[in-house]
């Protein structure tokens, strides 16, 4: 992949031991790699929630797995790496993106501790490990991505796993719908402004914790 025609974003973390978060983006479509190429802002309010909680001592992924669907940039998967280096972090996304997220990896010191992989919802990919966070961001802007995006959630979380979906609202009776398709097999709660990072926030974008549903015992 050609990074020439690609510009640097940089986002930075409240953490004083976490150095900023470097990523190439092609923000204007120029490079032809689709709408994943681009810093959303969806992205940059889950990758601030998740640093503001962080700050604030509620979140502890020390050992744990955090696999992001749709990374696109990989900007909250690398962001969450930066902030617990003692996690493993899975970007994932369609095989045209593994270039740009490898090298947005090698721009933030080749981070030891995360790694990209070709994961497409429509296929039944499996992993070698259950996550024990899934991170969702704006993943449900076509509405042709609701069934294979349940599935895939529903066959990789486990019992004990958390997801946080993250979307900017754009056609809120399809977004309704896929919520309600979620609600299937997992329940959640909504993520308050007061919980989410002071300034980087949106009333246009939501944010759900869920996990699955426990079946009832025959």
């Amino acid at each position: 992949m050609d990074f020439s025609r690609f510009i640097a974003y940089e986002l930075e973390l409240s953490r004083a031991d976490a150095p900023l978060v470097r990523l190439l983006q092609d923000a204007s479509g120029a490079t032809g790699c689709g709408v994943g190429s681009t810093v959303w802002d969806t992205g940059l309010v889950l990758a601030k929630y998740l640093d503001h909680q962080t700050s604030l001592g509620n979140l502890d992924l020390s050992g744990k797995t955090v696999l992001e669907l749709g990374s696109g940039t990989g900007i909250v998967g690398i962001a969450l790496g930066r902030l617990h280096p003692q996690c493993q972090v899975i970007l994932t996304d369609k095989k045209e993106l593994i270039p740009l997220l490898n090298r947005n990896i090698e721009l933030n010191s080749a981070m030891s501790n995360t790694r990209a992989q070709c994961l497409d919802w429509t296929l039944p990919t499996a992993l070698d490990v259950v996550p024990d966070l899934i991170v969702v961001s704006d993943g449900i802007w076509d509405k042709d991505l609701h069934q294979p995006l349940a599935e895939t959630l529903a066959r990789l979380a486990g019992s004990e796993t958390r997801v946080l979906l993250a979307y900017e609202t754009r056609k809120f009776d399809e977004e309704a719908e896929f919520i309600a398709k979620w609600s299937q097999t997992f329940r959640f709660r909504d993520i308050k402004p007061s919980e989410q990072d002071p300034v980087m926030q949106s009333e246009d974008i939501f944010m759900f914790e869920g996990s699955r549903k426990i079946k009832a015992a025959d």
